[in-house]
């Protein structure tokens, strides 16, 4: 069960018709009692403030940077040097993909440090699509590359062998979206319920040492996923199939 939000029920006052009677003309029959979850809700909230913030931070270039500039330039470096450094030299192309996962499941992560909020990611579609997605974007990011040679990342260089490891490598990418949506969705539940847990029980002041580690882990376990998916490009691209 999610957690009741006021921000929710309000959302759900106003845009709950409209929603069921969009969905309903497609034939999907929502929940008329909360049309928009609250995992949907956070994270298209959490989507606003990215494009929002990001948009605000990019700008327009200037040749002497700013320091909203250097802030932004600061964030694709680190991502740059992650892909570069995992995919090599065609990693800058996929910052866009890399980068925008990294920051959305940051900033989701975060939310739940906010009171009236909580993080999308603690519900396992939320972190179940992002995996799915990526699974699908690697593999065909690979075919788009090598065509019909892509076949090898499950076969292997050897057709004596093929039957052998095609069963061994096809379980093993799909091992990936389960590894990469259960691992965010574990932590983020984990530690969003210890701090409910220690307000409850104790006085609110208690509990901020938690919520400092919560941003460590919050921004750690969005970098995971983002160095992740950066590892399976590179597994998808490389030339060394």
């Amino acid at each position: 069960m999610e957690e009741k939000l006021w921000i929710v029920d309000q959302a759900n006052k106003l845009l709950g018709p409209l929603v069921l009677k969009i969905f309903s003309s497609f034939g999907i029959h929502l929940n008329p009692h909360e049309p928009i979850p609250p995992h949907v809700l956070m994270a298209v909230l959490a989507s606003i403030a990215v494009i929002i913030v990001f948009g605000i931070l990019s700008g327009k270039p200037q040749l002497l940077p700013d320091k909203r500039q250097s802030i932004f330039e600061q964030i694709f470096l680190f991502f740059d040097g992650l892909n570069k450094e995992i995919i090599g030299k065609e990693g800058r192309k996929f910052i866009p993909i890399v980068g925008t996962l990294g920051l959305f499941i940051l900033t989701m992560n975060y939310f739940g440090l906010f009171p009236g909020l909580s993080s999308p990611t603690t519900n396992i579609n939320v972190t179940a699509g992002m995996a799915i997605f990526v699974y699908f974007y690697y593999n065909i990011q690979g075919i788009k590359k090598f065509g019909l040679r892509y076949i090898k990342q499950f076969t292997g260089e050897y057709i004596a062998l093929a039957p052998i490891m095609f069963p061994i490598e096809f379980v093993s990418h799909l091992s990936r979206p389960l590894s990469l949506s259960i691992r965010l969705f574990g932590n983020i539940t984990a530690e969003e319920t210890l701090i409910l847990v220690l307000v409850g029980l104790f006085a609110p002041l208690l509990p901020v040492p938690i919520m400092a580690l919560a941003l460590i882990t919050g921004g750690l376990q969005a970098y995971i996923f983002a160095m992740l998916t950066s590892v399976y490009l590179s597994g998808a691209v490389s030339e060394e199939h």
